[in-house]
């Protein structure tokens, strides 16, 4: 299991990374599927190479969860801390790190959808 962070050269709209998830040891056969424009790669990474955006993996988090990927995706704040952007201005997130606080929420929205649904 490994959570990963594509980093573009160019801005692709509002995007300038893209955070995504494999179940591999390692990051590199999935990030070749986004580059080679394969069916599996992402549609924003595709349009982000059309645009001219050079696509380089900017982190790799090993032994990382999906919840560990949804809590990235959460925080919206990965231009300040990836090292392709320049600006360093909080540390790397730890994947053993994900504060409870963010679990008990997203079990709450559960529970609260769940019971709207119902």
């Amino acid at each position: 299991m490994t959570v990963y962070v594509l980093h573009f050269s160019k801005p692709y709209k509002h995007a300038r990374h893209y955070i995504g998830y494999t179940p591999d040891a390692s990051a590199a056969r999935r990030v070749q599927e986004h580059i080679s424009g394969s069916v599996k790669g992402n549609p924003l990474v595709k349009a982000a190479i059309d645009n001219g955006a050079t696509v380089t993996l900017a982190h790799e988090f090993p032994g990382a969860s999906r919840e560990f990927e949804r809590w990235l995706k959460d925080r919206r704040d990965v231009g300040s801390w990836c090292h392709c952007c320049g600006i360093k201005s909080k540390p790397l997130p730890d994947p053993k790190n994900i504060r409870d606080r963010y679990r008990e929420r997203k079990a709450a929205e559960a529970r609260r959808y769940k019971t709207e649904a119902a």
